[in-house]
């Protein structure tokens, strides 16, 4: 309720983006609570009152709670203030889940042990943390950071023995794990195929039919009805809605709720069919808006030599035919259109006393009908209606009929047309369309069934017209394309910000330096387990999947810096790092093992989606899923490991810096005695 009004003062709506952050971020709210929550249970456990256990336990997991809340508010602050089309999206859902996590902060901190001191019932002494599983894992653990085979193996050696050494430590080999784990995330951004929306089952669609300029509204209505039968003939369809207009039309579409294909694989099924009709350009509007041509793929070419420009274009269709993920492929230039094109004689003309105002008027009147000016009216109760005469469209066709049109001239005689003109039938183009004051052109396509346009996108980048474009035609991508390149720059630089951000919060908690870099290596393993479920389901990478990804940045940091802080506050009571770090595990996992239980089934309905289209939901509840349940096995293990490299490398390296980098030493007492002498 507390996020719903600071929602309102930041101007945050509720919308399906803002709604699903707070379905997702629900089980985040509940974490710090876990957190809070199972330290007072434990130190309950230890024999104290509830009353002071809440206190202890608060005030022991106080500075954990409230890094790894920032750690959160760090990686969704720059995502809220992410620019361009996708920024839009991002928005909403970056500011709202940064206020949630913020108000959740200060429940856990204040309100949870509130009510835990006075609500909680204490039981006396009790084990806390026990059982086979986390004995399981203690002795993984243990394995992890055993080092005695490295020890022994460097013992009496020189300097390429105790290099040779470090590959028997087993927590290099834990790092090593690590590493794979982050070469494995980049090869499958890389590979996956990518696309900027996903494909969404609607119950609405619609064809565009574009007919040759020229063509009549009856025509343009033989061919509709074409194409309206072959859509009524499906058993996916309800209703189909016509729109005809002279020279093109469009079929509105409602599917049935209890259809068995989905808006897509209707599309898709069809698309062929589609483009086999003469003499028009049929096609489905795509859902992605599909920018130029209305279809999903859009390749836009411009140059200012418009006859390369065709042939370019011409090529490129042609080499499109090639893939069988296109459907269809065809040039969406300028149609010309018939002309009728009048060229005055203007010496003769000036000898017959034919003005130029004249023969303008004769023209006009006769193919376009006068101006309403001079139009006469037809007068009604509340306005009056120009009355235009012209020809009729036979006449208009007819170029015998235009030549004898009379002419008046200056003296009140008239002349046919064909004397002081000559008159011919031509072609010319609709409308010339221009992208940065160059000629521009597009070649559409269809994508075929189970395609996805971002490897089909680089399939065509791949054709040799686009390798080796003639010079003065260039390629520039838009619409879709254009901000799914613009949401890759904005996601890489997000994320860079809240990483750095992130750091600059855990320097500033712990006054350390290394100890954070460990839990922003932590970060790396994040999206392996995402992207290696969404592998296996056969879902491509999309929106959704970044913003997925964002939260399991936050989410991940969380369960390092729950490890990472009770280490080293087990270590400044002066416990040896192997047993505060191995303390840290037997304590820390328990709550990280319930956050992300929780977290996991907070998860399940979004990316079960049982109701409604759950393309946007379904992705995003997948890859925090698959992340959550890879990433904390990983953590568990290979943060501590870490932890214990990096604290011997501070040791190790801190002194040395600080003897070479440091000008300033405290001052010494001289001993006493008498002074040398100059």
């Amino acid at each position: 309720i507390p996020t719903f009004f600071f929602m309102d003062m930041m101007g945050v709506n509720l919308n399906f983006l803002s709604l699903l952050a707070l379905g997702l971020v629900a089980g985040v709210l509940v974490d710090d609570a876990i957190v809070v929550i199972e330290n007072i249970v434990r130190h309950m456990r230890m024999g104290k009152t509830a009353y002071q256990a809440s206190i202890d336990a608060a005030d022991e997991i106080g500075l954990a709670v409230v890094a790894t809340t920032f750690s959160i508010v760090a990686v969704f602050l720059p995502v809220g203030l992410m620019p361009g089309i996708s920024g839009q999206f991002f928005k909403n859902f970056g500011f709202t889940v940064v206020i949630s996590v913020l108000i959740s902060l200060a429940v856990a901190r204040m309100i949870t042990p509130l009510i835990a001191a006075y609500f909680l019932e204490h039981h006396g002494e009790e084990k806390h943390g026990e059982g086979w599983l986390m004995d399981r894992y203690m002795a993984l653990l243990s394995w992890a950071l055993d080092t005695r085979r490295a020890r022994a193996y460097a013992q009496g050696g020189g300097i390429g023995r105790r290099i040779a050494a470090k590959f028997l430590d087993h927590r290099v080999w834990m790092m090593g794990f690590g590493l794979l784990a982050f070469i494995a995330t980049i090869v499958l951004l890389a590979t996956m195929p990518q696309q900027f929306e996903p494909n969404q089952d609607n119950d609405f669609s619609r064809i565009n039919i574009e007919m040759v300029p020229g063509t009549t509204v009856k025509q343009t209505e033989v061919v509709t009805d074409r194409v309206a039968a072959l859509i009524n003939a499906q058993p996916e369809v309800e209703t189909a809605m016509e729109n005809i207009r002279e020279g093109n039309a469009r079929i509105f579409i409602t599917l049935k709720p209890d259809r068995k294909r989905s808006s897509i694989q209707f599309e898709r099924d069809l698309a062929p069919q589609l483009a086999n009709f003469p003499d028009a350009r049929v096609s489905f509007a795509s859902q992605q808006g599909g920018f130029g041509t209305g279809r999903d793929i859009s390749v836009m070419l411009n140059g200012s030599d418009p006859k390369l420009l065709e042939e370019t274009a011409a090529k490129l269709a042609e080499q499109m035919k090639t893939l069988p993920e296109v459907v269809a492929p065809r040039v969406n230039a300028d149609m010309q259109r018939p002309e009728l094109i009048i060229k005055p004689r203007l010496d003769l003309a000036a000898q017959l006393g034919v003005t130029t105002q004249s023969l303008s008027q004769t023209i006009r009147i006769a193919t376009l009908g006068d101006i309403d000016q001079n139009s006469a009216k037809f007068s009604l109760s509340d306005r009056q209606v120009p009355i235009r005469v012209m020809l009729p469209e036979s006449s208009r066709r007819d170029l015998s009929t235009i030549e004898n049109l009379p002419v008046q001239t200056t003296s009140g005689t008239s002349v046919p047309l064909s004397r002081v003109a000559e008159i011919s039938f031509g072609a010319g183009p609709t409308s010339i369309q221009r992208y940065a004051q160059q000629r521009r052109i597009f070649v559409g396509a269809d994508l075929a069934k189970n395609a996805v346009k971002g490897p089909v996108m680089n399939k065509i980048k791949n054709l040799p017209i686009m390798q080796n474009l003639p010079q003065g035609i260039t390629n520039e991508a838009v619409g879709n394309d254009k901000w799914q390149q613009e949401l890759i720059v904005n996601f890489i630089i997000a994320v860079a910000s809240g990483v750095m951000l992130v750091f600059a919060v855990l320097v500033l908690l712990y006054k350390r330096f290394i100890s954070p870099l460990v839990n922003m290596s932590s970060l790396t393993l994040a999206p392996l387990g995402g992207l290696l479920f969404l592998l296996m389901l056969g879902q491509p990478i999309t929106m959704p999947v970044y913003i997925g990804l964002l939260m399991l940045l936050g989410i991940v940091s969380k369960n390092s810096i729950l490890l990472i802080d009770f280490a080293l506050e087990e270590m400044m009571r002066g416990v040896p790092k192997f047993d505060a770090i191995m303390e840290a595990g037997h304590k820390r996992a328990q709550p990280i093992a319930m956050t992300t239980v929780a977290m996991v089934a907070g998860m399940i309905p979004t990316a079960i989606s049982l109701t409604g289209d759950g393309a946007w939901r379904s992705p995003m509840g997948i890859t925090v899923i698959g992340g959550l349940i890879l990433s904390t096995l990983l953590t568990l293990i290979i943060v501590p490991a870490g932890f214990s490299l990096a604290d011997g490398a501070e040791k190790r390296v801190g002194p040395w810096l600080r003897r070479r980098l440091l000008t300033y030493d405290a001052p010494t007492s001289q001993p006493s005695g008498v002074l040398p002498a100059e």
